[in-house]
């Protein structure tokens, strides 16, 4: 089972190695579906080169639709990547597999739409290594693609949601210009709404309607193992390092203690200086999206920002002088926040002094409020300097060899090494001395190795000065680090080609077709295209720019198949979705159990 962790950069990715992932997936320097989140080659090869010392992989995410003018950049991106050792990428536009490419894995995207069962099987078709399984998709739906498919299943587990199907989102674009499928989303789903009826009355105004909570799967692990799930993705490419450090490290334990001795996919063990609480990591509020039926709350009206832990209740408030009856130790610099007319409100701790939080606050912050905590200074600043290590083990033997002595170094991966010293060996005066001092010096592993076992295999005990022992201790230790970096290289893996055709025999812009060679990829496989990506297109009123299992009328508890007295004003036809830059369409396909946006005409 793997535990994939995002990267927003280098240090992002070496940190969460550290805390135990067993791949990262990044960006590289164009055509991320995280335009803010790119990196450059060098980087990423330096990367490679600490992740492949672990036996952790790295995915290099190419999974934005592609114009005509950028299919040589991305074609010699790709011969890049493949040349420093990428282990796969995570690609968006199927016209890729029209290139002329190296034999490097791909990974087909969330962002290929990967909800419906036919275009997951098509996929499997043609070769893909791993699909990366939508959002949306429940357990039962999981088990009958495992079922259906001989290729890998990476399935999110963490983070954020997308309200749309993945790769089906417009809105973005239809608001100004910026396109999710291209990297450039700007989150117009967290934006505040109106929702009218088509008699004009306004049923919810100006709440966050398409603000959905964050993903978290933790109790529900155990299941996705049993189910088959190959990958465990941990959304978060733009989240920084004390994110990333605190989910990775949550999972990580969890992984570790429900897999016991199942074999790792990755080496080593990590050495924490935190205890992770994915609490006090940025949420929305969590929720288990569809994974099972259930009639939780999926969006949070209220606000698209972290609300953090409730801590207490305001007892007194004396100007800038606060008092809250609570049990947590509060520090300087400390976020806290409350809701006052479903509005989040905030204010930072100056200062505090015998339990007096000195603050200046809003004037609709009165006693009796909850308070909640969404900054814990002393608990970010510990993940901000975390000294988190993985290490090797590793067995050490030194024992006589003509001239000198060898040291003999054999890993958990059962990679080997020796080095010989020059060295003329006296027998110690005091052996217990001797053993005490060689044994000493070979256990120091450094921050790479923990040194498991040492064998002092002389017939006599020599005596070996510390100078001596401890550098012959470093060659032996470098030579293996050397030998583990070169010995973990990715497979050549031949590109997704076979001969089958698509499930459809037309596609419109929801294919997302935005150049030559995806039109030829889908031509070759039965399809024809008679609508270019939305990107492309000049009129779009009247588009679907949205589809989403999520539904607000469901949310508000007036699902017609589950609520037997739906209010008449929810019985509309038609709703408008009002937002601060343009009015949508919106309706319920109660056949299909999907919500629709449409664009305006």
């Amino acid at each position: 089972m793997e535990l994939l962790s995002p990267a927003k950069n280098i240090q992002t990715a070496i940190v969460a190695i550290n805390c135990g992932a067993d791949a990262v997936y990044i960006g590289a320097s164009d055509f991320g579906a995280r335009k803010m989140a790119a990196n450059n080659l060098n980087d990423i090869e330096k990367l490679v080169e600490y992740a492949h010392f672990y036996r952790a992989k790295v995915y290099v995410t190419l999974n934005t639709i592609l114009y005509d003018n950028e299919l040589e950049n991305a074609r010699n991106l790709i011969y890049s990547l493949y040349n420093i050792g990428v282990d796969a990428l995570i690609i968006q536009d199927l016209g890729i597999l029209e290139m002329d490419i190296p034999p490097i894995e791909l990974h087909a995207s969330t962002q290929t739409n990967n909800y419906d069962i036919n275009r997951i099987k098509f996929l499997d078709q043609l070769g893909f290594k791993r699909i990366v399984l939508a959002r949306e998709s429940s357990l039962e739906h999981i088990k009958e693609v495992r079922k259906s498919i001989n290729a890998e299943i990476e399935c999110f587990i963490h983070g954020a949601l997308c309200v749309s199907f993945s790769g089906q989102c417009y809105m973005s674009a239809r608001i100004g210009g910026r396109s999710a499928n291209r990297g450039e989303c700007a989150q117009a789903c967290r934006l505040k709404y109106s929702l009218l009826n088509n008699e004009q009355n306004v049923l919810i105004k100006d709440s966050y309607l398409l603000s959905l909570k964050d993903l978290n799967m933790t109790s529900k692990i155990q299941s996705m193992i049993d189910l088959g799930v190959n990958s465990l993705k941990i959304e978060g490419r733009l989240k920084d390092i004390p994110y990333v450090a605190n989910v990775t490290a949550h999972y990580r334990k969890l992984l570790d203690n429900i897999l016991e001795k199942r074999v790792k996919l990755s080496s080593g063990k990590c050495y924490y200086d935190f205890t992770p609480d994915t609490s006090k990591a940025f949420n929305r509020g969590f929720t288990q999206y569809f994974a099972e039926n259930n009639n939780d709350k999926l969006a949070n009206f209220i606000s698209p920002k972290f609300c953090g832990n409730l801590i207490g209740k305001l007892s007194m408030k004396r100007g800038n002088q606060l008092k809250i009856n609570t049990n947590s130790i509060i520090s300087n610099g400390d976020g806290m926040c409350y809701i006052f007319n479903n509005q989040l409100y905030g204010f930072r701790v100056d200062k505090i002094e015998n339990d007096i939080i000195y603050a200046t606050t809003e004037n609709n912050l009165s006693v009796g409020m909850d308070i909640y905590r969404n900054f814990d200074t002393v608990f970010q600043k510990q993940l901000e300097n975390t000294k988190t290590l993985r290490k090797i083990s590793v067995d050490l033997k030194i024992y006589p060899s003509k001239g000198g002595f060898k040291i003999y170094a054999i890993d958990e991966d059962n990679i080997e090494t020796e080095h010989f010293t020059q060295n003329e060996l006296q027998k110690a005066n005091n052996i217990d001395r001797a053993i005490q001092n060689i044994d000493s010096s070979l256990r120091k592993g450094g921050d790479l190795f923990n040194i498991q076992n040492v064998d002092i295999n002389f017939d006599e005990i020599p005596f070996l000065p510390n100078s001596v022992i401890n550098e012959s201790r470093r060659e032996v230790l470098s030579q293996l680090k050397s030998i583990r970096e070169k010995k973990f290289y990715p497979k050549p893996s031949s590109k997704p080609s076979e001969n089958v055709n698509y499930f459809e025999k037309s596609g419109d812009y929801k294919l997302n077709v935005s150049n030559k060679l995806s039109r030829k990829f889908y031509k070759n496989h039965g399809c024809e295209i008679t609508q270019e990506a939305f990107e492309l297109l000049k009129n779009t009123n009247g588009l679907e720019v949205m589809t989403t299992k999520y539904c607000i009328r469901r949310e508000c508890g007036f699902c017609p198949k589950e609520c037997k007295n739906v209010p008449k004003e929810w019985k509309s036809e038609s709703f408008n979705l009002v937002g601060p830059y343009q009015t949508f369409a919106l309706s319920f396909d109660c056949k299909n159990c999907v919500m629709r946006i449409f664009a305006k005409r």
